[in-house]
């Protein structure tokens, strides 16, 4: 082939390519292979090959059985880039040899990840991404991520507390076009209001040195920038995050210089906007702006049949992988109305997969569910009374699923402060669960 024709395929093939020589060092590296490596080609030339192409083990290995044996080999596999996600990817080994009779691999891989998306989510359950579930609710919402992720167009997202916004974020970002660039989270209900600008668009600090703080606006330059509880920002933020979406740029706190960012704004929202527009509490020129693409996220008990599912997808994650729910077990859960929603289902599983993996259990039934979920059973009334230690931890659990896993509430449903709370809780042998519940 004419060196002229090669080089030109190489600069335009999507294909990463890579040549190794016979000590394993790259003697080729093509722009397209900089998706994976996240180096120049000219800083990944004469670089050992380990250095340059993060791939497993025996996928490594794979690669030098092509030379050993003169012939070509494939193989699927997951590809870390340099970005910090991971691609499926076919790699395909070729042996060399040039004219001054060296030899060495050549290395090609081709981006498969697109080809290979299925409705499949963690664990290999029905889902999308990170996302479990097999109602049609939840496949009309796995439709519509897929159609709008392509685009940049500004997403809101709707749903009550614990449904899985963030989670519908990170499978619309990770369909985009700006996959291998950051999804930066803010939310906004959890900084304070004079923080959230800073927050935001960065400010300039005072000081002798005067360093400035970068704002998450522009950290997730190129990629997607996620406000969580958007309804919580203050007018002064709504206005600044408006000012970004109609100019793509930002102003830190304290400057004058304006920058350029280019980011996909998705918006997560657990009351209506339009409520809040109509009480004056949100603008209605960002709400129409924000609102180009608009998704809701069910809440639990409007997709049932996904119950049991979640159900063994949160015990595998928290150590009961061999666990599974029994029918009765499983009825007793989708019977509930989750307040608390997927959060407070994944509170109460965690739970239960901590005592079956300790117990050895490995088909879970009724009686292995916290008291409080059982419908046959008379609740005892939450008041102030001695209860049993042996029976606080059906107590304390039973007040916070009630409450959707806030402290504060089923502490003041027992009639008890948040102390006792914490002492009951630890002394009913639940110490290390703290933590995470909280």
């Amino acid at each position: 082939m004419d060196p002229g024709i090669f080089e030109a395929w190489l600069d335009s093939t999507q294909d990463g390519v890579v040549a190794v020589d016979a000590e394993g060092r790259v003697v080729l590296h093509n722009p397209a292979a900089s998706r994976v490596t996240g180096l120049a080609p000219s800083s990944a030339h004469r670089r050992p090959w380990r250095d340059v192409l993060r791939l497993d083990a025996p996928i490594g290995d794979l690669l030098w059985t092509a030379q050993a044996s003169g012939r070509p080999t494939s193989s699927l596999a997951s590809v870390l880039c340099a970005q910090g996600n991971l691609r499926t990817a076919e790699i395909l080994a070729q042996p060399w040899t040039d004219l001054a009779g060296r030899t060495g691999i050549l290395v090609i891989i081709r981006d498969l990840t697109v080809l290979c998306r299925t409705r499949t989510g963690p664990g290999g359950r029905a889902g999308y991404g990170s996302l479990v579930g097999a109602d049609p609710a939840m496949t009309a919402l796995f439709d519509l991520i897929e159609a709008i992720a392509p685009s940049d167009a500004p997403v809101v997202i709707e749903g009550e507390p614990g449904v899985g916004k963030e989670l519908v974020a990170q499978a619309i970002h990770g369909r985009s076009r700006r996959s291998e660039r950051p999804l930066v989270v803010v939310d906004c209900g959890a900084v304070s209001p004079v923080r959230l600008e800073p927050e935001l668009f960065g400010e300039r600090r005072s000081g002798p040195h005067g360093a400035a703080a970068i704002g998450r606006a522009e950290l997730a330059h190129s990629g997607t920038l996620f406000l969580k509880r958007v309804e919580a920002a203050s007018p002064a933020a709504q206005g600044r995050i408006l000012h970004l979406l109609e100019t793509g740029s930002v102003e830190r706190d304290g400057e004058t210089t304006t920058r350029r960012v280019d980011v996909r704004l998705i918006a997560g929202t657990e009351r209506p906007l339009e409520s809040e527009v109509r009480e004056g509490r949100f603008r209605d020129d960002l709400l129409r702006r924000l609102q180009v693409v608009r998704l809701r996220v069910p809440p639990l008990r409007e997709r049932r049949s996904d119950i049991p599912l979640l159900g063994e997808h949160f015990l595998t994650r928290h150590g009961a992988a061999q666990a599974t729910l029994s029918a009765a077990a499983a009825a007793v859960l989708q019977a509930c109305d989750w307040a608390g929603n997927v959060r407070q289902l994944e509170a109460v599983m965690r739970s239960v997969a901590k005592r079956s993996a300790a117990a050895g259990d490995t088909l879970i039934q009724p009686s292995q569910l916290p008291e409080l979920l059982l419908p046959t059973r008379a609740a005892r009334p939450l008041t102030t009374g001695s209860y049993p230690s042996e029976d606080r931890r059906t107590v304390l659990l039973r007040a916070l699923s009630s409450h959707g896993g806030n402290r504060t509430a089923a502490a003041r449903a027992l009639g008890i402060g948040r102390a006792t709370f914490y002492r009951w809780w630890r002394d009913a042998g639940l110490g290390g669960e703290e933590r995470e519940l909280r």
